[in-house]
């Protein structure tokens, strides 16, 4: 669904078919849906690849040691994929598939970083590269990241 916005109201919402919609009308002999079905089918195939990627618990992590852990949330453009790459102190930890606009995503993976390294986590911070691709055009994305690092700083000062 695509929502057209003017001066802060929604005109209009567009609703885009299913895949099963798409196969559905392709089925009975709609030639739109027949020709967008191939390009519907690679995106249900990527869509699950990159899911399949994804950081889902802490234990699949590794041991970081000391007792102050930053993450740098960057990003890699590499062999046609785009990707989130996760570091501590310039060494990889995790990588998975990165997604436009993905402060969503950054939000998920924040919290398994949390239940993982616990108070010891200072920081998960978004390098330069990784800005655009993070952030998209969410106006609040930054925001709701530097509250996230926000509350680390103040749960260790209680």
């Amino acid at each position: 669904m695509s929502p057209l916005f003017r001066a802060g109201s929604i005109l209009l919402i567009v609703s885009y078919p299913t895949i099963a919609e798409t196969r559905k009308a392709a089925a009975a002999g709609n030639q739109r849906a027949a020709a967008g079905l191939p390009r519907a089918e690679e995106g249900e195939s990527r869509h699950a690849w990159a899911t399949g990627l994804l950081l889902r618990n802490s234990a699949q992590l590794p041991d970081l040691v000391g007792s102050d852990v930053t993450i740098d949330w960057d990003f890699e453009d590499r062999d046609g994929e785009v990707w989130t790459v996760l570091r501590h102190l310039s060494v990889e930890i995790w990588r998975e598939p990165a997604f436009y606009e993905g402060s969503p995503r950054f939000v998920e993976v924040f919290e398994i970083l949390r239940q993982r390294y616990g108070a010891r986590l200072r920081e998960v911070r978004p390098t330069a590269a990784s800005g655009a691709y993070l952030y998209g055009d969410r106006l609040n994305s930054p925001r709701i990241i530097e509250d996230l690092n926000a509350g680390l700083r103040h749960s260790e000062s209680d």
